[in-house]
């Protein structure tokens, strides 16, 4: 499995090395015989800013509070407001910290005679990751964010009940020192080592040519190849979002999304998000758990707020699942041999899977 993406060449959220990669997948599409469209978008990548922003106002509240409790409350409950919503399409402080221009890759599904009913969006990142001991949004970062602010909005309202007693000003010291250090790690994580990866891109063309090889009956595939994936899969948000304008509707598609599996164990994501981690699509985790049995019954599923592609479409009411690779256990180690040609296998599995259970549903009606 090869992609025509520099090999050493790290591609950073909504930047040019972003789209250059973007036109060099549209043109690889093309001569494999699909067709393939660029989508340009306006993206927000600074996620990582918009949260120190708000750790930075949750110190502050701390501070206020302590002369003037109805003050630092009001702060704390701002930076709490934007903190949270900061994941969702709305995203106002991140509209602060500056626009970018992404682009996304769109490869409609193959013309046929029989059109399919539910049409299945293979889609990865364009864009690479940073580097940390998690390679996707750290699993309660901005929850620990958000739940520190609320301590300290919790404090100042207790101040200004009028009890101000000690223990209150112990309490209040712990979140606050906890958003301090988690202003440096934000900014950490936005300045951090780009690792190239090019497996999510490579697996999602793998299953590519092996579903046109041998289409599935009940499904057409089509491929989204996404702009700032890092900055929680803003150009898969983009495109889904265009679509819903237009008509399609949720009982239309399947999103299955491709993560990096260069390293770590095969695996599916059973649960996923921003903040919190809720279920993704039942249907589609029922398919990836008898795909992965198929497969290798050792592998496992993996369930954080990690914001994959996958998350973030389930969030927004879209049918969706991810597979990709997890970060290996203590003491554990994967028995294969590549983890990525793994993961390919298993993703085709999975839509195979996927494929029956519509054909017996059709049968049944």
């Amino acid at each position: 499995m090869s992609s025509t993406l520099a090999a050493d060449e790290p591609r950073p959220a909504s930047s040019e090395a972003e789209r250059l990669a973007a036109e060099a997948l549209a043109e690889q599409l093309l001569e494999s015989g699909r067709l393939a469209t660029i989508q340009p978008f306006w993206a927000y990548p600074r996620w990582w800013l918009a949260q120190a922003i708000c750790s930075a106002l949750g110190v502050l509240a701390s501070v206020l509070c302590v002369g003037a409790p109805l003050t630092g409350l009001i702060v704390a409950v701002v930076a709490l407001v934007l903190s949270l919503i900061d994941g969702t399409r709305l995203a106002p402080l991140r509209r602060l910290t500056g626009s970018r221009a992404s682009q996304n890759v769109i490869s409609p599904p193959p013309a046929s005679a029989s059109q399919p009913p539910v049409t299945l969006i293979l889609t990865a990142a364009i864009d690479d990751r940073p580097t940390a001991p998690n390679r996707f949004l750290p699993a309660s970062l901005i929850a620990t964010n958000a739940a520190c602010i609320a301590l300290v909005a919790t404090c100042a309202a207790l101040r200004l009940a009028g009890i101000d007693a000690l223990p209150i000003a112990i309490v209040q010291m712990i979140p606050t020192l906890l958003l301090l250090a988690a202003i440096l790690v934000f900014l950490e994580r936005g300045t951090a080592q780009l690792v190239p990866d090019r497996s999510a891109v490579d697996v999602t063309l793998e299953i590519a040519a092996r579903l046109k090889a041998d289409p599935p009956e009940n499904l057409a595939v089509a491929i989204v190849f996404a702009g700032t994936g890092s900055a929680q899969a803003a150009g898969l948000r983009y495109w889904l979002r265009s679509r819903r304008r237009r008509g399609m509707k949720p009982a239309d598609i399947a999103v299955l999304d491709i993560e990096p599996c260069l390293q770590g164990a095969p695996s599916w994501w059973e649960r996923d998000g921003i903040v919190v981690a809720t279920g993704l699509h039942p249907q589609l985790r029922r398919a990836a758990k008898s795909a992965a049995k198929q497969i290798d019954p050792e592998l496992k599923p993996r369930g954080g707020a990690d914001a994959t592609g996958a998350g973030v479409a389930r969030g927004d009411g879209w049918p969706a699942i991810a597979i990709g690779s997890r970060v290996l256990e203590k003491g554990e180690q994967f028995a294969g041999d590549d983890a990525t040609a793994t993961v390919a296998e298993l993703g085709e599995a999975l839509i195979r899977e996927l494929d029956r259970e519509l054909g017996q549903a059709n049968e049944d009606d």
